[in-house]
């Protein structure tokens, strides 16, 4: 663990078990904000500073209480409910900290309807969730040289392509016509070395997250070198991100989503893309 992380940590042990309501955040003078660790660009750390595209929105939200910013840093787990009950309405297992906001959530109606399947209740009744500030998409990166565009997965029958194990490429793409390019499909346990290789020419091709590839590979800077998909072929994979928050304080949830659109409207959220050299994906929310 890294001194930034257990510094973080050792703060948010002494000071907030609970996540709490708008009331007692601005008595402290502080808000707890949940990001994903080593997770560019939305959330990472470099020269020992927090940065990214959640970090700004989360100082957006920390001001427009008159608070100051507290980071969260979290790995994620075995799935998102999983992250949900440990960092938002339950607290971690060792250290029992409890964010007030948690960043990246999917804003999905099937998403928010998930039910256990040995319960048959609701996976997620102990958050709400709000605030809505953009879109995400999987894609596919490709060298322009090797593969100047496809239509078809049927393409990486003689191409290489990394995905991240776990992922919905990863199954997607695994297991494409009965797995007839399984053959050429590298796995990754860590996304950043799939990044290595494809830049390495070692794979002709990556599946990830658009705004991940854009930021990784400088895609604005990089059009002549690489192609980006529309999307995974065949396969439903865009959604819009949000924010999470304990369902024991909506009005804090409330708040954060006129907060987001506020910044939404006035293009604010658009500028922090921007910055980092993305294609800001409007959510489709705002957008039907």
């Amino acid at each position: 663990m890294n001194l930034l992380k257990s510094t973080v940590l050792i703060v948010l042990v002494s000071l907030f078990a609970n996540a709490r309501s708008i009331e007692h955040i601005q008595e402290s003078g502080n808000i707890v904000l949940a990001v994903y660790e080593n997770f560019p660009p939305y959330s990472y750390e470099e020269n020992g500073e927090l940065k990214g595209i959640d970090i700004e929105l989360g100082k957006i939200i920390a001001k427009s209480l008159n608070v100051k910013p507290i980071w969260y840093v979290t790995g994620s787990d075995e799935n998102l409910a999983d992250d949900l009950r440990n960092t938002i309405w339950k607290g971690n297992l060792v250290h029992k900290t409890k964010a007030d906001v948690m960043f990246r959530i999917p804003y999905d109606y099937d998403y928010l309807r998930m039910r256990d399947k040995s319960t048959g209740e609701l996976e997620n009744e102990m958050v709400t969730i709000k605030g809505p500030y953009q879109s995400e998409k999987w894609v596919i990166a490709t060298h322009k040289d090797i593969i100047d565009e496809f239509e078809t997965l049927a393409t990486f029958a003689y191409h290489t392509i990394g995905v991240e194990l776990d992922t919905l490429p990863d199954t997607h793409i695994t297991g494409f016509a009965r797995g007839l390019i399984s053959k050429n499909v590298k796995h990754y346990f860590k996304f950043d070395k799939a990044i290595n290789d494809f830049k390495n020419r070692k794979i002709d091709a990556i599946a990830g997250l658009k705004s991940q590839l854009e930021y990784l590979l400088d895609y604005k800077n990089n059009k002549d070198k690489y192609f980006i998909s529309e999307a995974l072929p065949n396969v439903k994979s865009h959604w819009d991100l949000a924010t999470a928050v304990s369902s024991m304080y909506r009005p804090l949830s409330y708040h954060i989503d006129g907060v987001l659109h506020k910044a939404y409207v006035n293009g604010t959220i658009k500028k922090i893309f921007e910055k980092y050299g993305l294609e800001y994906m409007p959510p489709i929310s705002k957008t039907q």
